[in-house]
């Protein structure tokens, strides 16, 4: 299998030399085992053990203090939740001065967590592997438009790097990997039609193992209703009691289940920015997939054409660059934290990165022009911002161009977004 770099990769020993333990988590097939296997190699000081072995499992549990008495070397040990007994020993090896780095991984972060945050608090750095990113899809070096945005501080000066710097995507190249979206087998697949029974697979697997065995989820088919749901509401400000009403069962059991979505990375919250602002801004979450080839999967999207005239296109579009967004922001950018912006009277920025004394607000249209109307969200946000410095707004937008748009707003082509 051809192994794709991961941009992830270098934050494990930075990690390392931070914390003598490195938790890698992320949903079901992201490409966890095979980052691990890939960073450990043939080095003869590591040791990979996966619990998916069901007899090393039962050793484990029958006895994980003898097991951490046989570790002598780097250890790699995958499914890491399914033993949650094994977090104590591993705090007892750590404290009596281990000196061999400890790697960790597991695709059920609600367990994963929950014996990190009891036995392993302080100890372990964590990292976050998610389906592929639109540059390591298509194996190319990332523009890190988050990373040039949050380092610059003038429009001017932005226009300059993203239109002589910037590397560019076709359309056709953006557009089928949002409709697939990233999660790696895709990529291995003779077929890429062959992808949507492959979600099939995915998504029933999802189900039978991590929510039937560790989530406890009594109603599996409406547990079921409610993930397919995710995918009609992604983009949308959350409103509970709008899908419990379309499922017939309680708020709480959908709070819960939806809780279950977040932690297994099979949704997300974007909160609503709200810092020192007054009551007429909405202040309840965002809700968005992580992937836009299972979301895709859900709305029955098997063809790019079918994808653009569904109903659902600027949530789609929307979400894809959410997850890019939030890609590069998790592992590798200290202190940016995202949000959406939005007044009970309309006006909305769909993002808004906040880092250091700044705020970025960011908007995403689905057409190759953009109507000078449009910006009014944008403006409305960048006039209220009193307190912050807002040094430029950004419209991502399927045009070719960098363009200005306003004396301190720019366009920005979405394939140049990766």
């Amino acid at each position: 299998m051809h192994f794709k770099n991961r941009t992830i990769t270098p934050y494990i020993q930075k990690n390392f030399n931070v914390f003598p333990i490195v938790s890698i988590t992320g949903p079901r097939q992201s490409g966890k085992s095979t980052l691990i296997n890939h960073h450990i190699g043939m080095d003869e000081n590591w040791r990979y053990y996966s619990l998916d072995d069901r007899e090393l499992l039962l050793r484990i549990k029958d006895d994980p203090g003898l097991f951490i008495k046989t570790i002598d070397s780097n250890i790699a040990i995958d499914e890491a939740q399914k033993a949650p007994e094994l977090f104590h020993s591993l705090k007892l090896l750590v404290d009596s001065g281990f000196d061999n780095q400890i790697l960790l991984s597991g695709s059920a972060n609600f367990l994963l967590l929950k014996s990190i945050t009891e036995s392993l608090a302080g100890r372990v750095g964590i990292l976050e592997l998610l389906p592929f990113s639109l540059s390591e899809a298509l194996e190319l070096t990332s523009n890190k438009f988050i990373h040039t945005i949050l380092s610059t501080d003038t429009i001017d000066i932005l226009f300059k790097i993203v239109s002589r710097s910037f590397d560019q995507v076709t359309d056709k190249e953006l557009l089928s990997f949002i409709l697939y979206g990233g999660y790696p087998k895709i990529y291995n697949l003779k077929t890429k039609q062959a992808g949507f029974l492959w979600f099939k697979n995915y998504v029933t697997t999802y189900i039978e193992r991590d929510l039937r065995d560790l989530a406890q989820v009594g109603d599996i088919d409406i547990f079921q209703h409610v993930y397919r749901l995710i995918a009609f509401h992604s983009g949308n400000i959350m409103n509970m009691s709008t899908i419990a009403g379309s499922t017939g069962v309680s708020v709480q059991t959908i709070k819960r289940y939806i809780s279950i979505l977040r932690t297994s990375f099979q949704s997300a919250f974007l909160p609503s920015y709200h810092v020192n602002q007054k009551k007429q801004i909405t202040k309840s979450p965002k809700l968005f997939c992580f992937d836009t080839g299972l979301m895709n999967y859900f709305l029955k999207n098997t063809s790019i054409d079918n994808m653009m005239n569904c109903i659902q296109w600027g949530a789609i579009l929307e979400t894809h660059v959410f997850s890019e967004i939030y890609k590069e922001i998790i592992n590798s950018v200290q202190g940016a934290s995202l949000y959406y912006w939005r007044t009970n009277n309309g006006a909305e920025v769909d993002f808004v990165i906040e880092y250091q004394d700044k705020l970025i607000p960011i908007e995403v249209k689905g057409g190759v022009q953009v109507k000078k109307q449009s910006l009014r969200g944008m403006k409305s946000f960048m006039e209220s911002q009193t307190n912050r410095r807002v040094p430029f707004g950004i419209v991502l937008y399927r045009g070719d161009n960098v363009i200005y748009l306003d004396q301190n707003i720019i366009g920005i082509p979405l394939t140049l977004i990766f």
